[in-house]
C-alpha cells in the first residue's frame, strides 16, 4: 500500500516499512514519552530515511520486520524495539480527583512491559482515536492490541 498523505490515521508503507500515523500536530495531546528515546542517528540507515520522508511533527508508530524493529517516531525522537511485539494495549485511567490519562503500552519478549506514547490527561478524543486504530496497530506489531480500562483516576 503506499502512502496516501498526511492525514490523522494513514496507513503506508514506505520501501517495505509499514507506518501508522497517530497524531499529525504538536498541540495534539497524544505524544512519546521521553524515556528511552534516540535521535535518528541512531536507526538503521533504510529505517531513518523512511521516516525522513514523513514530517517531523506527526506521531508515528511503524515496523520494519526485515530489521527487526519496531518503533515509535516525533520530531526526530525515536523508541524501537525488537519485533515482534508479544502484546500490546491501550491503558485507561478516567479522570475522578486527578484528570486521568490514557496510554498506549507493549509488551516485548524480554518480558518487558513500556509506556510508550499517551496524553497527560484523559481526553475522550484520544482514546477514540487510538480505539480507532486499534486493529491496524494489531496488524503493525503483529500481536493483538488489548483495552484495559483501569477505573478512576482517586
Amino acid at each position: 500500500m503506499a502512502v496516501t498523505g498526511a492525514r490523522l490515521g494513514n496507513v503506508g508503507t514506505i520501501a517495505r516499512m509499514k507506518h501508522l500515523t497517530l497524531a499529525t500536530t504538536q498541540p495534539d495531546p497524544l505524544h512519546l514519552y521521553t524515556g528511552g528515546l534516540v535521535g535518528d542517528e541512531h536507526l538503521p540507515d533504510a529505517v531513518a530515511a523512511q521516516i525522513a520522508a514523513v514530517p517531523r511533527a506527526h506521531l508515528l508508530a511503524w515496523s520494519a520486520a526485515e530489521a527487526g524493529l519496531v518503533g515509535f517516531s516525533q520530531n526526530a525522537q525515536n523508541l524501537f524495539l525488537p519485533f515482534p511485539l508479544v502484546g500490546a494495549g491501550i491503558g485507561i485511567m478516567k479522570p475522578a480527583k486527578a484528570r486521568g490519562f490514557v496510554t498506549l503500552f507493549v509488551s516485548t519478549a524480554g518480558q518487558r512491559v513500556i509506556n510508550v506514547l499517551g496524553s497527560p490527561t484523559f481526553q475522550q478524543a484520544t482514546l477514540d482515536g487510538l480505539l480507532a486504530h486499534q486493529n491496524a496497530l494489531a496488524a503493525l506489531f503483529g500481536c493483538s492490541v488489548t483495552v484495559e480500562d483501569w477505573g478512576y483516576d482517586c
